[in-house]
């Protein structure tokens, strides 16, 4: 990656912008580029054949210190252009690939989440989300990560049920902040549940750098081989659930 950059969405009366902080430099800045939010700044970048790092980091800053809104990172206006979905690798050594919805389903960090009326059963999973973008010539492009929670369903998910496709189409919510390009070391999270301001679980997942190359690879040459995941304009919010999928709910 070289750079570290992390980047959110913002949103500020009726502007966009972008909030930039370099793990480098220990900067963090705040910006209102002409382009608009981060989605708008990425596509610009892509059809001009700009370097997104270097482009974000010579925006001029805003001196706003209004209350800013957090956006799910790279989300288009148009939902229907944000595709999420999830790939998992099993003991078996199986990756497998599920739809869950379109950029409707996607919360940020303190939003609700809506338990659809037909659920038998409700789990989450901590996980890395992959981010990836198809710029105006239908070429798909990684552009960094964020951490999530996807929300399932176990008993629906079960091979034995009629409704085992349903299992996945679940809203699910992610971190406002994205980190741009690839993941650079074994990554640890701690996944704490609470009720009621008591804990309930606590539980610590890893991602190593084989398995994460693995799970790219995967994704992307899957992504690629399909034409109606490569329409301009889109963006791919792929969770990579960190639990055991084989494994009992």
């Amino acid at each position: 990656m070289g750079y570290h950059l992390m980047l959110l969405d913002l949103c500020q009366h009726e502007h966009r912008g972008i909030g930039v902080f370099d793990f480098q430099t220990g900067l963090s800045l705040r910006m209102f580029p002409e382009q608009g939010g981060l989605y708008e700044t990425l596509q610009y970048c892509s059809r001009w054949h700009r370097g997104w790092a270097e482009h974000l980091k010579h925006l001029p800053a805003s001196d706003s210190t209004q209350d800013i809104d957090l956006q799910p990172p790279l989300k288009p206006g148009n939902n229907l252009l944000a595709q999420v979905s999830t790939v998992n690798l099993t003991m078996s050594k199986k990756q497998a690939w599920s739809y869950k919805g379109n950029g409707s389903l996607l919360n940020t960090q303190g939003e609700a989440l809506n338990i659809p009326y037909q659920a038998l059963s409700i789990a989450s999973e901590p996980g890395i989300v992959c981010i990836y973008m198809v710029d105006s010539f239908g070429k798909l492009h990684f552009v960094g990560f964020t951490i999530g929670n996807e929300v399932h369903d176990p008993l629906l998910g079960n091979l034995d049920s009629p409704d085992a496709d349903q299992a996945c189409l679940r809203e699910c919510a992610l971190a406002p902040a994205m980190i741009l390009g690839e993941l650079q070391c074994r990554l640890s999270l701690n996944a704490r549940i609470e009720r009621q301001d008591r804990q309930i679980s606590c539980r610590e997942y890893d991602i190593d750098l084989k398995e994460w190359h693995s799970l790219r690879k995967y994704t992307q040459a899957f992504l690629e081989q399909h034409e109606q995941f490569l329409q301009p304009g889109m963006v791919h919010y792929v969770f990579h659930g960190l639990g055991d999928p084989d494994s009992e709910p």
